[in-house]
């Protein structure tokens, strides 16, 4: 399952840097494209190393437009919410497996698209896309700092 879906992965990734007017959008989307074509070619290796016939990929296409039927907002949106699922997919196969390669490579993925998905929450945020989320307070600083 993970193989599908870093694959329709990569071909939204593609298809939104294609038709996006922002360089920094698309460096990011094309980020994603090869991030999710890495993650297919570990679970495909994977697969072929145990004698297990990977899934095909469907004939999907995209089209060489570069009118851009939505908004950066809403694919920004869109790849953070893939993302997010992606992530929660590995976690759920990585505790789900009793192999300790898997669980390895479940690990070090999610933390290829847990950099991926900060690098897109700060672009929204610059953008004005997404609010920086609240934090906490620095104790120390706070500690030394006293009103007299």
């Amino acid at each position: 399952m993970n193989i599908q879906t870093n694959i329709i992965g990569t071909k939204l990734a593609l298809s939104f840097a294609q038709m996006s007017p922002r360089e920094l959008i698309q460096k990011w989307m094309l980020r994603g494209r090869d991030i999710s074509t890495k993650h297919v070619e570990v679970f495909t290796k994977t697969l072929i190393k145990n004698d297990i016939v990977p899934p095909v990929s469907s004939d999907m296409a995209i089209t060489d437009s570069i009118i851009p039927p939505f908004s950066d907002k809403l694919t920004m949106f869109h790849m953070a919410l893939l993302s997010a699922a992606g992530s929660g997919n590995y976690a759920t196969a990585a505790a789900a497996s009793q192999r300790s390669d898997l669980i390895l490579n479940y690990e070090r993925l999610s933390l290829e698209i847990a950099m991926y998905a900060k690098d897109g929450a700060d672009l929204m945020i610059n953008h004005a896309w997404l609010e920086q989320p609240p934090g906490t307070k620095d104790k120390d600083q706070l500690a030394r700092k006293k009103d007299t």
